[in-house]
Protein backbone atom coordinates (compact mmCIF):
# COMPACT_ATOMS: atom_id res chain seq x y z
CA UNK A 1 0.00 0.00 0.00
CA UNK A 2 1.41 3.69 -0.85
CA UNK A 3 2.67 5.30 2.41
CA UNK A 4 0.14 8.23 2.21
CA UNK A 5 -3.51 6.30 1.62
CA UNK A 6 -5.86 7.07 3.77
CA UNK A 7 -6.57 4.32 6.32
CA UNK A 8 -10.01 3.41 6.68
CA UNK A 9 -11.75 2.21 9.54
CA UNK A 10 -15.31 -0.02 8.83
CA UNK A 11 -17.30 -1.19 11.83
CA UNK A 12 -18.87 -4.44 11.69
CA UNK A 13 -21.90 -4.62 13.90
CA UNK A 14 -22.98 -8.62 15.13
CA UNK A 15 -25.83 -9.58 17.02
CA UNK A 16 -25.61 -10.71 20.07
CA UNK A 17 -23.53 -13.65 19.68
CA UNK A 18 -24.22 -17.22 21.51
CA UNK A 19 -22.06 -19.31 22.86
CA UNK A 20 -21.18 -22.51 20.61
CA UNK A 21 -21.91 -20.88 17.69
CA UNK A 22 -19.67 -21.50 14.34
CA UNK A 23 -17.24 -18.44 13.97
CA UNK A 24 -17.30 -18.54 10.11
CA UNK A 25 -20.75 -18.22 9.94
CA UNK A 26 -21.09 -15.54 12.30
CA UNK A 27 -18.50 -13.14 10.93
CA UNK A 28 -20.27 -14.25 7.37
CA UNK A 29 -23.58 -12.71 8.38
CA UNK A 30 -22.30 -9.67 10.38
CA UNK A 31 -20.67 -8.80 6.48
CA UNK A 32 -23.60 -9.78 4.60
CA UNK A 33 -25.59 -7.59 7.03
CA UNK A 34 -24.27 -4.57 6.65
CA UNK A 35 -23.68 -5.65 2.99
CA UNK A 36 -19.70 -5.11 3.68
CA UNK A 37 -17.57 -7.11 0.54
CA UNK A 38 -14.00 -7.65 1.29
CA UNK A 39 -11.01 -6.69 -0.76
CA UNK A 40 -7.21 -7.20 -1.51
CA UNK A 41 -5.82 -6.25 1.39
CA UNK A 42 -8.25 -6.04 4.21
CA UNK A 43 -7.44 -6.62 7.80
CA UNK A 44 -9.90 -7.66 9.76
CA UNK A 45 -9.85 -6.95 13.01
CA UNK A 46 -12.15 -9.46 15.60
CA UNK A 47 -12.63 -8.87 19.16
CA UNK A 48 -11.49 -11.54 21.39
CA UNK A 49 -15.22 -11.95 23.12
CA UNK A 50 -16.96 -13.17 19.90
CA UNK A 51 -14.25 -15.61 19.25
CA UNK A 52 -14.40 -17.33 22.97
CA UNK A 53 -18.16 -17.29 23.09
CA UNK A 54 -17.98 -19.64 19.56
CA UNK A 55 -15.01 -21.46 20.73
CA UNK A 56 -16.75 -22.57 24.26
CA UNK A 57 -14.03 -20.63 26.24
CA UNK A 58 -17.04 -19.30 28.43
CA UNK A 59 -16.50 -21.09 32.68
CA UNK A 60 -19.60 -20.68 34.77
CA UNK A 61 -18.84 -19.35 38.40
CA UNK A 62 -21.01 -21.73 40.53
CA UNK A 63 -19.00 -25.00 39.19
CA UNK A 64 -15.34 -23.12 39.94
CA UNK A 65 -13.52 -25.19 42.64
CA UNK A 66 -11.00 -23.08 44.80
CA UNK A 67 -8.01 -23.68 45.29
CA UNK A 68 -5.89 -22.48 48.05
CA UNK A 69 -3.50 -20.20 46.13
CA UNK A 70 -6.33 -18.62 44.67
CA UNK A 71 -8.06 -18.13 48.08
CA UNK A 72 -5.14 -16.54 48.90
CA UNK A 73 -4.73 -13.80 46.45
CA UNK A 74 -8.13 -13.37 46.36
CA UNK A 75 -8.35 -12.26 49.95
CA UNK A 76 -5.02 -10.27 49.57
CA UNK A 77 -6.03 -8.67 46.48
CA UNK A 78 -9.83 -8.15 47.45
CA UNK A 79 -11.75 -9.81 44.42
CA UNK A 80 -14.05 -13.26 43.71
CA UNK A 81 -12.09 -15.88 44.81
CA UNK A 82 -13.71 -17.87 41.58
CA UNK A 83 -12.01 -15.55 39.40
CA UNK A 84 -8.85 -15.66 41.14
CA UNK A 85 -9.13 -19.50 40.74
CA UNK A 86 -9.85 -19.60 36.68
CA UNK A 87 -7.01 -16.72 36.67
CA UNK A 88 -4.62 -18.97 38.48
CA UNK A 89 -5.38 -21.75 35.87
CA UNK A 90 -4.99 -19.48 32.83
CA UNK A 91 -1.58 -17.89 33.96
CA UNK A 92 1.51 -18.59 33.27
CA UNK A 93 2.43 -16.44 35.50
CA UNK A 94 1.71 -14.10 38.36
CA UNK A 95 3.63 -11.50 38.78
CA UNK A 96 1.73 -9.16 41.58
CA UNK A 97 -1.74 -7.20 41.96
CA UNK A 98 -3.65 -4.35 42.67
CA UNK A 99 -7.29 -4.23 44.28
CA UNK A 100 -9.78 -6.48 41.81
CA UNK A 101 -6.75 -7.84 39.32
CA UNK A 102 -3.99 -9.83 39.22
CA UNK A 103 -1.10 -8.96 37.05
CA UNK A 104 0.29 -12.02 34.98
CA UNK A 105 1.75 -13.47 31.79
CA UNK A 106 -0.62 -15.06 29.81
CA UNK A 107 1.14 -16.42 26.21
CA UNK A 108 3.90 -14.58 26.68
CA UNK A 109 1.95 -11.15 26.81
CA UNK A 110 1.68 -9.21 30.35
CA UNK A 111 -2.01 -8.31 30.65
CA UNK A 112 -4.56 -7.87 33.82
CA UNK A 113 -6.19 -11.65 35.23
CA UNK A 114 -4.73 -13.77 32.27
CA UNK A 115 -7.46 -12.26 30.17
CA UNK A 116 -10.43 -13.67 32.08
CA UNK A 117 -13.13 -11.30 31.87
CA UNK A 118 -16.77 -10.95 33.02
CA UNK A 119 -17.24 -8.02 31.33
CA UNK A 120 -19.75 -8.75 28.00
CA UNK A 121 -19.94 -12.58 29.33
CA UNK A 122 -23.27 -14.02 30.16
CA UNK A 123 -24.48 -13.87 33.65
CA UNK A 124 -22.70 -15.65 36.11
CA UNK A 125 -19.60 -16.38 34.02
CA UNK A 126 -16.40 -15.30 32.93
CA UNK A 127 -14.67 -15.83 29.40
CA UNK A 128 -11.44 -16.44 28.39
CA UNK A 129 -8.61 -16.02 25.93
CA UNK A 130 -9.51 -18.45 22.58
CA UNK A 131 -7.18 -21.35 23.53
CA UNK A 132 -4.76 -20.26 20.60
CA UNK A 133 -5.62 -16.92 19.03
CA UNK A 134 -3.05 -17.39 16.34
CA UNK A 135 -4.64 -20.50 15.01
CA UNK A 136 -7.91 -19.03 15.45
CA UNK A 137 -6.88 -16.26 13.27
CA UNK A 138 -5.76 -18.22 10.58
CA UNK A 139 -8.95 -20.22 10.26
CA UNK A 140 -11.03 -17.57 10.15
CA UNK A 141 -8.59 -15.82 7.26
CA UNK A 142 -8.73 -19.23 5.38
CA UNK A 143 -11.82 -19.36 5.36
CA UNK A 144 -12.77 -15.90 4.22
CA UNK A 145 -9.91 -16.49 1.17
CA UNK A 146 -11.55 -19.18 0.29
CA UNK A 147 -15.05 -17.49 -0.38
CA UNK A 148 -13.54 -14.55 -1.34
CA UNK A 149 -10.70 -15.00 -3.46
CA UNK A 150 -8.71 -12.00 -1.84
CA UNK A 151 -5.95 -11.42 0.26
CA UNK A 152 -6.63 -10.57 3.65
CA UNK A 153 -5.12 -10.20 7.32
CA UNK A 154 -7.00 -11.27 10.34
CA UNK A 155 -6.07 -10.01 13.83
CA UNK A 156 -8.06 -10.96 17.16
CA UNK A 157 -8.09 -8.00 19.55
CA UNK A 158 -8.49 -8.06 23.37
CA UNK A 159 -7.93 -5.10 25.53
CA UNK A 160 -4.95 -4.33 27.80
CA UNK A 161 -3.79 -1.67 30.21
CA UNK A 162 -0.64 0.31 30.03
CA UNK A 163 1.97 1.03 33.01
CA UNK A 164 1.20 4.15 34.67
CA UNK A 165 -1.49 5.08 31.87
CA UNK A 166 -5.34 5.56 32.97
CA UNK A 167 -7.86 3.36 30.49
CA UNK A 168 -7.56 0.24 28.12
CA UNK A 169 -5.74 0.36 24.41
CA UNK A 170 -6.16 -2.50 22.16
CA UNK A 171 -3.72 -5.35 21.73
CA UNK A 172 -3.51 -7.96 18.79
CA UNK A 173 -3.65 -11.69 20.76
CA UNK A 174 -3.83 -13.02 17.34
CA UNK A 175 -2.66 -12.44 14.18
CA UNK A 176 -2.44 -13.86 10.90
CA UNK A 177 -1.96 -13.17 7.46
CA UNK A 178 0.50 -10.15 7.99
CA UNK A 179 3.71 -9.32 9.60
CA UNK A 180 2.77 -7.91 12.82
CA UNK A 181 6.47 -6.01 13.23
CA UNK A 182 7.58 -2.74 11.32
CA UNK A 183 11.19 -2.77 11.30
CA UNK A 184 13.19 0.38 11.04
CA UNK A 185 16.37 -0.69 12.06
CA UNK A 186 19.08 0.87 9.32
CA UNK A 187 16.98 3.20 7.89
CA UNK A 188 17.38 7.16 8.10
CA UNK A 189 15.70 9.97 10.42
CA UNK A 190 14.96 13.11 9.76
CA UNK A 191 18.37 14.06 9.84
CA UNK A 192 20.19 10.72 8.09
CA UNK A 193 20.53 8.90 11.42
CA UNK A 194 20.62 5.50 10.89
CA UNK A 195 17.57 3.92 13.45
CA UNK A 196 19.33 1.74 16.02
CA UNK A 197 16.37 -0.05 18.11
CA UNK A 198 13.26 1.16 16.86
CA UNK A 199 10.38 -1.26 15.65
CA UNK A 200 6.98 -0.43 15.48
CA UNK A 201 4.06 -3.28 16.26
CA UNK A 202 1.68 -2.34 13.93
CA UNK A 203 -0.77 -5.63 14.71
CA UNK A 204 -1.34 -3.64 18.19
CA UNK A 205 -1.65 -0.52 16.21
CA UNK A 206 -4.42 -1.47 14.17
CA UNK A 207 -5.71 -3.28 17.32
CA UNK A 208 -5.84 0.15 19.16
CA UNK A 209 -8.32 1.74 16.38
CA UNK A 210 -10.02 -1.04 16.01
CA UNK A 211 -10.43 -1.07 19.85
CA UNK A 212 -11.66 2.84 19.36
CA UNK A 213 -14.34 1.26 17.75
CA UNK A 214 -15.30 -2.26 19.21
CA UNK A 215 -15.76 -0.02 22.81
CA UNK A 216 -16.07 -2.33 26.10
CA UNK A 217 -19.58 -2.34 27.18
CA UNK A 218 -22.75 -1.95 24.66
CA UNK A 219 -21.65 -1.15 21.43
CA UNK A 220 -22.37 -4.64 19.38
CA UNK A 221 -19.55 -3.90 17.13
CA UNK A 222 -17.56 -7.34 17.30
CA UNK A 223 -14.95 -6.48 14.08
CA UNK A 224 -13.40 -3.53 12.49
CA UNK A 225 -12.39 -4.16 8.95
CA UNK A 226 -8.88 -2.06 7.81
CA UNK A 227 -8.72 -0.71 4.71
CA UNK A 228 -5.08 0.34 3.30
CA UNK A 229 -3.69 -0.62 6.44
CA UNK A 230 -0.02 0.19 5.96
CA UNK A 231 1.32 -3.64 6.23
CA UNK A 232 3.20 -6.50 4.74
CA UNK A 233 1.28 -9.27 3.74
CA UNK A 234 3.92 -11.74 2.78
CA UNK A 235 4.78 -14.39 5.32
CA UNK A 236 3.60 -14.37 9.10
CA UNK A 237 4.15 -16.17 12.21
CA UNK A 238 1.34 -15.34 13.72
CA UNK A 239 2.20 -13.24 16.88
CA UNK A 240 5.35 -14.89 17.62
CA UNK A 241 7.55 -11.96 16.60
CA UNK A 242 5.35 -9.47 18.23
CA UNK A 243 6.87 -11.18 21.41
CA UNK A 244 9.58 -10.65 23.69
CA UNK A 245 11.23 -12.50 26.26
CA UNK A 246 11.48 -11.75 29.43
CA UNK A 247 14.68 -10.95 29.50
CA UNK A 248 14.27 -8.29 27.05
CA UNK A 249 11.58 -6.47 27.97
CA UNK A 250 12.11 -3.41 30.21
CA UNK A 251 9.37 -3.53 32.24
CA UNK A 252 9.04 -7.73 32.60
CA UNK A 253 12.67 -7.84 33.51
CA UNK A 254 12.23 -5.82 36.42
CA UNK A 255 9.45 -7.48 37.80
CA UNK A 256 9.87 -10.36 40.01
CA UNK A 257 7.23 -13.34 40.58
CA UNK A 258 4.95 -13.30 43.53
Amino acid sequence: MGQHTPIILIPIRFPLAKQGQNLNEVVERALDNQNIRLRNWDVLALASKVVSLCENRIIRLDRVQVSTRAKRLAKRWQFDPRVASIVVEEADLILGGTRGFLLTVKDGILTANAGVDSKNSPPGSVSLWPDNPDHSAARLRRHLQRKTTMRLGVEIVDSRVTALRLGTVGLAIGVSGFEPILDYRGKPDLYGRKVKATQSNIADDLAAAAHMLIGETREHVGAVLVRNAPVRFEGSDGSTRAKLKSQRCLISNNLRVR
